[in-house]
This record gives structure tokens, sequence and C-alpha cells, in this order.
């Protein structure tokens, strides 16, 4: 039975019997091989409602092992899972971004959803445990895309799978998405424009995109424009502020239906870990000041938008 559609499928098919495909990086033959030696589950509970919980009878050499493997997967951006006692504390906790969504009250319940720019799947595993009925994740990041291998091993859900591929390369013309999600994309884009009418391109008629993005101070008119770094991140194009989000948004055919307030980010949602243990978001922002980056703009605030394509049905 064909995963979404039979021309999605046909893009997973080089996936299927190879998990890397014919992608081409020096570090698979070791990504194969901490694949091949993850213990498998039996008599499992899968919890994804309230984070992604992974309980078994796993003896504790196989726990002891598991954790070593995956440990060889660094960095851990996303997360957290936990694997019986097994812990992987992620960059950032996710799932406080996840409660923010929760409370926009979308139903996901038997929605086929395209998660782009998934990092290892977190989100996606979440929207399986809100009744998802289909998630396709793209992640053209190698590192990501074996986290999400690794984690669905134990997951063991046919209903989700990764894409390792960039949007923009993929040719599919009819839309097969009731939901689609974009979260800190946007402010990458060399053209966010552009971004958004590719996700309109996929989205079925009366369903929303759910952009999740970086807004700065009404004081910059429409747009912040990093001159190198912003955060310490590299190829951050563009910060709307709220207006000009909203004026982006409506120019490239869409709407607002529901949006969010900015929640500052903290230390507490994106720190080091042991499972991340390079620089983070305390290197990001002054440490006298955390509402001010390092460069000297504004630190960065996030916020959800519900849209619709113009003249939609919601």
């Amino acid at each position: 039975m064909d995963f979404i559609s039979s021309v999605w499928q046909k893009l997973l098919d080089p996936y299927t019997n190879k998990i890397f495909g014919d992608k081409k990086d020096k570090r698979i033959e070791l990504w194969q091989k901490i694949l091949s030696e993850l213990p498998d589950l039996k008599d499992k509970i899968v919890d994804l409602k309230s984070g992604v919980k992974i309980n078994s009878n796993l003896e504790s050499k196989d726990l002891t092992q598991t954790e070593d493997l995956l440990l060889k997967l660094l960095p851990w951006r996303k997360g957290p899972f936990s694997i019986n006692e097994v812990f992987i504390d992620s960059e950032w906790k996710s799932n406080l971004k996840w409660d923010r969504f929760l409370k926009i009250n979308l139903d996901l319940a038997n929605k086929t959803i395209l998660d782009v720019g998934s990092g290892n799947g977190y989100y996606g595993f979440r929207m399986l445990g809100l009744g998802a009925k289909e998630v396709l994740c793209l992640e053209p990041n190698l590192s990501h895309f074996v986290q999400f291998i690794a984690i669905n091993h134990f997951v063991g859900s046919r209903k989700i799978r990764m894409l390792p591929e960039r949007l923009e390369s993929i040719q599919v013309d009819a839309p097969c998405f009731e939901i689609i999600f974009s979260m800190g994309l946007l402010y990458h884009q060399r053209d966010p424009g552009q971004h958004l009418r590719l996700l309109a391109s996929h989205l079925k008629e009366g369903g929303n995109i759910i952009i999740e993005t970086i807004v700065t101070s009404e004081d910059y008119e429409d747009t912040l424009v990093p001159e190198e770094r912003y955060a310490n991140m590299p190829n951050v194009r563009f910060i709307h502020t709220e207006k000009g989000l909203e004026k982006l948004i409506i120019e490239n055919g869409l709407e607002i239906v529901y949006s969010t307030d900015p929640v500052m980010t903290s230390i507490y949602e994106q720190r080091t870990t042991d499972w991340m243990p390079f620089k983070s978001f305390e290197s990001a922002v002054l440490k006298g000041n955390p509402e001010i980056t390092v460069e000297g703009y504004p630190a960065p605030s996030r916020k959800f938008a519900v849209l619709k394509i113009q003249n939609s049905r919601l």
C-alpha cells in the first residue's frame, strides 16, 4: 500500500531497501553498524501522547548497549526521547514548543501531514500521538535522518516515514496534505515568500499550514536583516516583525486564521547537554542581558501562525 500517494511512495522507494538510498556520506558505514546493533524490543509500550516514550522488558545490558549506541549519534538537537531508563536529553526541550502548539487546539486526528525540515522526527512522532493518519518528514540532514531511523526502530510505526530530501527538490503536482508544518525554517530562507508558496502548493483545499518562526521588535518595521550571524546562527536571512510576517503571508496568497503570542527563547528550553555537548543558546545571548543577542539584536522570540489559502474553506 502506498504511503501518502503513489508519487510520494515512488520517492520513498529508494530508501525502503537501502536505508540511505544512494546518498554519499563517510559516516554511513558507521551508522549502518550502529543501527544493526540496536536491540529489538518485545512486549513494548509506546507513548507518543505525553512524549516520545518507549518501555519494554529490556535487560540492563541491553539498556547500556542502547545508550552507548545512541550516544554515537551525537548531537541530538530535538527531543527528549526515552527508552526505558535511557533518557536522550536533547539540546532543545522540544516538548515545550509542542505544548505551545497544543494550546492552538488544532485537530490532527486522521490527517495526512507533511513536516518540512523535521529534524530527527520528534514532532512527527508527537503528531502520531494526536491521531495523525500518516506523517511524512522531510529532512535533508543525514545526521537527523539516522536518529529518526534509530528512534523508529524502537517505536515501530509504519505511519511515519522520513525522506532525506529538501522540499525544493521535490516534484509532485497533486497536493496531498491536509496539514503542513514548517517550524524554524522561515528565517533561513533566501526567499521567504517562495517558501510559503511552495508549502501551499502541497496543501489540499481546506487544509492548514503551521508556521513557527522567530519574530522581532516592531522597531525594525517589516524585517531585521542580520549583517552576519544572528544569535550565533549562520544563514539567518530575514527575521520578520509580527506586522511584517502578516504582510508576507498575505502577499503570498495566504491568510492567518490563528496566531500565538511570541515566547522568548531561554537557556532552560535550549541548552548544552551530554547528548548535545557543544555551544548552545547560552553563547547566543549576552551573559548580563539574555534579551539581547551577542550581536546586539533583540533575542529570539518565537510564535506560531496557522495559515490557510486565501478564500479557502477552513
